[in-house]
Order: structure tokens, then C-alpha cells, then sequence
């Protein structure tokens, strides 16, 4: 009996949502509904761009270690130019 509920509430719950995007996209036009959706798809775009690299096995999901990065430093005094005279 739990199930057969949960499945009507479901079943009305997305039928009230889809009519109110109806609803919406009628009275404040399609402009609306298009930007929020390609403003949801660029945010989730950036999401998985910076998201880090791994895999997935029995034991958990790992990711690569990023690489140091070796700092140069420049010595100003170490290359002086030479005075030719």
C-alpha cells in the first residue's frame, strides 16, 4: 500500500511542477525558461570541467595526485648585465 502511494504522490507531485513551468512559460514567454536552463547547463558544465580526474573501483573512488609545479625564481643580482667599456 505504501508503494501504490508513494507512486500516486510522485505522479502528481511532477504533473503540478510541469504545469506550473506551463504556467510560467506562457505568462513570462520561453525566454525565461531558456535562459535559466542554459544558465543551469553552464553551471553544471563548469561543475564537471573542474571536477578532478580518477577512477572508480571495488575499494572507492581515487583520483590522480595534480603534479608540483617547480617555481623558477630569478635573481635579479644573479644575471647583472656586464659594464663594457
Amino acid at each position: 500500500m505504501k508503494r501504490i502511494v508513494t507512486g500516486i504522490s510522485l505522479v502528481l507531485f511532477f504533473a503540478g511542477a510541469g504545469y506550473v513551468e506551463w504556467v510560467l512559460a506562457l505568462r513570462l514567454g520561453i525566454g525565461l525558461t531558456l535562459f535559466v536552463s542554459i544558465s543551469g547547463l553552464a553551471v553544471l558544465s563548469g561543475t564537471l570541467r573542474s571536477a578532478p580526474e580518477g577512477y572508480e573501483d571495488e575499494a572507492g573512488f581515487h583520483t590522480k595526485r595534480p603534479r608540483r609545479r617547480i617555481a623558477r625564481v630569478r635573481h635579479s643580482s644573479t644575471f647583472a648585465p656586464h659594464n663594457a667599456t
